[in-house]
């Protein structure tokens, strides 16, 4: 496995993964499929996007991870991430060596806390990023959504 940063020529493909995993319901708040140049604006070229990782393999890519400020309350250190990894590549660490490299990344642009806002009912997401060092945002939860905060440099806060 090979983790390197999406290019325009890699939408088509990471719209199929996001649209598979739309399809299986209640693991992304997205709930209308994207088309390849829709995906590519909202995750690679856009002017909120950081980073978009994938995974990729030479069975074809994995799973990606993006890492955006599209929200324009954020405060100015912190950035929104956003993880999807194929049906058949769960639970084989492909979220934890995302989770890595974006970190690493995060912090090379300037920011220093990464959230993520995850829906209750997705469990197996709350779980996962708990595992690969997010904590809870309990003042930013709702009775619908989980906020979980992590800091890209070991000790931060």
């Amino acid at each position: 496995m090979h983790i390197r940063q999406a290019e325009i020529d890699d939408a088509e493909e990471l719209a199929r993964i996001l649209n598979s995993i739309i399809a299986e319901g209640g693991k992304t708040a997205i709930d209308t499929p994207l088309s390849g140049p829709e995906l590519a604006e909202w995750f690679i070229t856009g002017p909120h996007c950081i980073s978009c990782l994938l995974a990729d393999t030479d069975e074809g890519f994995l799973g990606f991870q993006a890492l955006e400020r599209f929200h324009a309350d954020l405060p100015h250190d912190m950035a929104d991430i956003a993880t999807f990894v194929t049906d058949r590549a769960r639970g084989s660490g492909i979220g934890r060596s995302l989770s890595h490299a974006t970190a690493a990344i995060a912090g090379e642009n300037g920011v220093q806390r990464i959230r993520a806002v995850i829906q209750r009912s997705n469990e197996d997401a709350i779980h996962y990023y708990r595992s690969v060092g997010f904590h809870d945002d309990t003042a930013n939860m709702t009775s619908s959504s989980v906020t979980l905060i992590r800091p890209t440099a070991p000790g931060g806060r």
